[in-house]
């Protein structure tokens, strides 16, 4: 997918103050202020009460909670009955999925949902927003890498189309942890003897390894060291592996 292949639609405020937006592939998005009405009329008539899952922004200004859930309708219906602490005062809601209930919505898959929360977190970080919301990297299968990779295209695509000064991106889309069993095929290619192999320690070509992700911080790519795997590299036993892989 290229951004010429990509096209921007969005259609003037309705009556009810909801604004439809979204792109010619597969995004759709709704802008609704802290109004029950407007988010009741979404799931009513479009969304036919069924269960919806998706991301979603909520905004202060400058301040903004990025969440996710398999039912967004309901998820941000608590947020306007108990707002969340750190952003009680939000005006205007985005919620994004790709226009499809749970059952046939790629958004469904929690993994994939909870990437792009932790990409989107980056992305307005970066883009100066107050971000006051976590996210967590997932660890992904080949199939969840590509639809999240895609999804991420589409999702750059679209947000700088919006009117929420997203003016910077990324150099690469992204850095998603490999899939355990994609990387030890990948050793097994390079012609690595893998003697032993579990979720987090392996034996290659007989020496200890610690399989450990990666995760970007503000002064770059970072892992973390702690218990056995600290002890260890404090006295120079065993080798590093991070299951990263940039996606482009």
């Amino acid at each position: 997918m290229t951004e010429k292949s990509i096209g921007y639609i969005q259609s003037p405020q309705n009556s009810n103050g909801i604004t439809r937006s979204g792109t010619t592939c597969l995004l759709r998005a709704w802008t609704i202020d802290k109004s029950s009405k407007q988010l009741d009329k979404i799931n009513q008539t479009e969304w036919g009460n069924l269960e919806f899952p998706g991301i979603y922004l909520l905004f202060e200004k400058k301040k903004v909670y990025i969440g996710e859930a398999k039912n967004v309708y309901s998820r941000i219906k608590n947020h306007m009955v108990s707002p969340d602490k750190k952003i009680k005062n939000w005006e205007r809601a985005l919620i994004i999925n790709d226009g499809r209930p749970a059952t046939q919505s790629d958004f469904n898959d929690i993994v994939v949902r909870r990437s792009l929360e932790e990409y989107l977190s980056r992305l307005f970080k970066l883009n100066k927003y107050v971000v006051v919301s976590q996210g967590s990297v997932q660890q992904l299968t080949s199939i969840q890498q590509t639809i999240v990779s895609n999804l991420i295209k589409e999702l750059n695509f679209f947000l700088q189309r919006e009117n929420l000064k997203i003016v910077k991106l990324f150099p690469t889309i992204g850095q998603e942890e490999i899939h355990l069993e994609d990387l030890k095929k990948l050793l097994k290619k390079l012609g690595k003897l893998i003697q032993k192999w579990g979720a987090h320690e392996a034996f290659i070509d007989g020496e200890k390894v610690f399989i450990r992700p990666g995760s970007e911080k503000k002064r770059g790519w970072q892992i973390t060291f702690r218990d056995v795997f600290k002890d260890a590299l404090e006295k120079g036993n065993g080798a590093l592996l991070v299951s990263s892989v940039v996606l482009q």
